[in-house]
């Protein structure tokens, strides 16, 4: 009979950066990168000049978004799964 390497009495180790308050310092500093990149989602479309550059300014807000929404995700299933 084999011996089982990964018995399920233990608790899985996660690693530093995805720890319970590194998820919430990401989340925590993607919340103002996404507000400042609403506001220069605002300002490049108020000014004819600067339509053009819209879309950096948009890709900024949906990555940053994205980012907080995903991380956010995870640190609800791991809390929901403990």
């Amino acid at each position: 009979m084999q011996v089982d390497q990964n018995p399920s009495f233990r608790k899985t180790i996660t690693p530093w950066y995805d720890s319970n308050f590194a998820c919430w310092v990401l989340i925590g500093s993607m919340v103002p990168v996404f507000c400042f990149a609403v506001g220069g989602v605002i300002v490049a479309n108020n000014d004819p000049v600067l339509v053009p550059h819209v879309w950096f300014p948009f890709l900024l807000a949906g990555l940053s978004g994205f980012l907080a929404v995903k991380v956010y995700v995870r640190l609800k299933n791991r809390i929901n799964n403990e």
